[in-house]
C-alpha cells in the first residue's frame, strides 16, 4: 500500500538551469528544511564519489541523524529525476515504511519552468496507512513545497548565467 504527495512551483528560468541546480547533490542541504516530524537534510553525497547519474547511490544525512540511501533510477537532463529510497529509515518510520521514492519533472512554460515533485512511501502494513496518510498530507507535502520555494529563491535570485549548486 502506498501513500503519495505532490508539490509544484513555477520558476522563472530555463529547465536546464532549474534542473542543474535542483539535482545537484550540494543543493539538498540548502533547500530541504524539513517540516514537523520530517527532518531537514544536513548533507548529501554520492556513495563512492563521482557525478549524479542513473544507478548512483545518493546518501542523505538528516537532522535526526538518519542516513537515507537513494538510488538514482533516472537522471535525464533537463526533464526528469527519479529516485528510490533503498535503506536508512530510523524508528518509528522504519516500522511504518518499507521504501519510498520520488519523481521530479521539469517542464518548460514560456520563460519559466514548472517543477513537479511527486513522492510516495510504500507502507509496511495497511495499519500504517492512517498515520502515514496524515504525515504525508499535513507535514511531508508542506516540506516539499518549502523545498521547491527555496529552489525558486535560489534560482531566481542568482543571475541566470551563473546558476550553479
Amino acid at each position: 500500500m502506498k501513500v503519495q504527495s505532490q508539490a509544484s512551483i513555477e520558476i522563472k528560468a530555463s529547465p536546464a538551469q532549474v534542473f542543474d541546480f535542483a539535482t545537484a547533490v550540494s543543493t539538498l542541504p540548502k533547500v530541504f528544511k524539513g517540516y514537523g516530524v520530517i527532518p531537514a537534510i544536513r548533507s548529501a553525497e554520492i556513495v563512492g564519489g563521482g557525478e549524479m547519474r542513473g544507478g548512483a547511490i545518493r546518501r542523505v544525512t538528516n537532522s535526526d541523524n538518519s542516513a537515507i540511501d537513494e538510488e538514482i533510477i533516472q537522471l535525464t537532463r533537463p526533464t526528469k529525476q527519479t529516485y528510490k529510497i533503498v535503506s536508512g529509515f530510523k524508528p518509528p518510520f522504519s516500522y511504518l515504511i518499507r521504501y519510498g521514492g520520488g519523481d521530479w519533472t521539469f517542464t518548460p512554460s514560456n520563460d519559466s519552468t514548472i517543477v513537479t515533485w511527486k513522492f510516495y512511501f510504500e507502507l509496511t502494513s495497511v495499519l500504517a496507512y492512517p498515520i502515514m496518510a496524515f504525515i504525508m498530507s499535513a507535514q511531508f507535502q508542506k516540506a516539499q513545497q518549502i523545498c521547491l520555494t527555496e529552489i525558486k529563491k535560489y534560482v531566481e535570485g542568482i543571475p541566470r548565467h551563473r546558476v550553479s549548486a
